[in-house]
């Protein structure tokens, strides 16, 4: 149940991180909030990652093993292998700021009932930082409780799996993270979790998520039939139990996601899959404007779009529309539908 952590668990998957590994040990180590445990799970690695692992002489730094079986698997691995009432991810590719752990311990003393607690965070492709634009999240230096995790998670979501914190006694209730699902697995427990509890959210860049690593589990793939989320999402709101969050922002997350995976399926010639996708946002009400300029895009050959992606062909200010109407119409509606908020966790 709810208290206030003295200690935490560090939970890193590790699958050939070789080149990436140290880095985000050393930014573990480097931490200003020193009660932790470091769990690196190595998931069958065939590089020598491991050894660097094994070579960092650190009492609070263990190191698992298991036969390939998923980042998911190696997640749920160390958690069962934790020994501490709080839990904080890092893949092992990225890294933390001095104090990452200090702010999320923080968020999770003054905010016990919240279901994670997590930090803002950069992005970094070639040595080239950005802070992502992040919409309807907490603006105060010393952090809150969002207001609506799916309205926020509309844009850039809030919730990184290497810049977030979760308490063990919600892991109890939600479940491990799912094994099998190869991509969107963390978006998956972020949805699960905050169905059911609020979100305690800090606009400090307190981690860094690295896109160019190396064994990157998004390069090289780009959907499934549906999200992952999907399902998950689906079958709570038809037991008929009332998520934290307005209905609607959840049912609107559905489809905002759907709309953009509805698109990738296309540009990859999947016409079937995004022909599906697009039918199960008939409903929408906050993002119309987007289902009618992806309903035109369909008419264009995939080609043609693939070509107007990278600027090069004559339908450019399709996608182009459909970004920044829909991006503009969402903000506002969002605003309106949420009026009120939602309860206390």
């Amino acid at each position: 149940m709810p208290g206030n952590p003295t200690w935490c668990s560090v939970v890193i998957p590790l699958f050939n991180k070789a080149r990436h590994v140290r880095r985000a040990m050393d930014s573990v180590l480097a931490q200003t909030y020193v009660n932790f445990e470091v769990i690196v799970v190595d998931d069958g690695s065939t590089d020598l990652g491991a050894d660097q692992v094994r070579n960092m002489h650190d009492s609070r730094i263990r190191l698992i093993s298991q036969n390939n079986a998923g980042v998911s698997a190696a997640r749920n691995y160390g958690i069962r292998e934790s020994s501490h009432e709080t839990i904080a991810f890092l893949d092992a590719d990225d890294e933390w700021e001095p104090s990452f752990l200090e702010t999320v311990v923080g968020l999770c003393n003054r905010y016990p009932r919240a279901g994670m607690c997590a930090t803002a965070y950069r992005i970094c492709r070639d040595g080239v930082y950005r802070r992502p634009e992040f919409s309807h999240c907490v603006e105060s230096p010393d952090g809150g409780l969002l207001d609506d995790y799916f309205r926020a998670a509309f844009g850039t979501p809030p919730v990184h799996p290497s810049a977030v914190l979760v308490p063990r006694w919600v892991l109890d209730d939600v479940g491990g993270f799912p094994v099998g699902v190869s991509q969107g697995e963390d978006r998956h427990m972020w949805a699960r979790i905050a169905l059911r509890y609020r979100v305690a959210w800090a606009p400090q860049e307190c981690a860094v998520y690295h896109l160019t690593a190396d064994n990157r589990a998004s390069e090289g793939s780009y959907a499934a039939p549906d999200l992952a989320v999907g399902q998950v999402i689906e079958e709570f709101l038809l037991s008929g139990a009332e998520p934290v969050s307005p209905r609607l922002m959840v049912e609107e997350y559905l489809v905002v996601h759907r709309l953009r995976l509805a698109l990738e399926c296309y540009l990859q010639g999947e016409t079937l899959w995004a022909e599906g996708l697009l039918k199960k946002t008939s409903g929408t009400s906050l993002f119309r404007f987007r289902r009618i300029i992806l309903q035109l895009a369909f008419r264009i050959p995939p080609r043609m779009l693939r070509g107007a992606r990278r600027g090069k062909g004559s339908f450019r200010w399709l996608l182009q529309a459909m970004g920044r109407r829909s991006h503009a119409h969402s903000r506002r509606s969002g605003l309106a539908a949420g009026e009120g908020g939602p309860r206390e966790g």
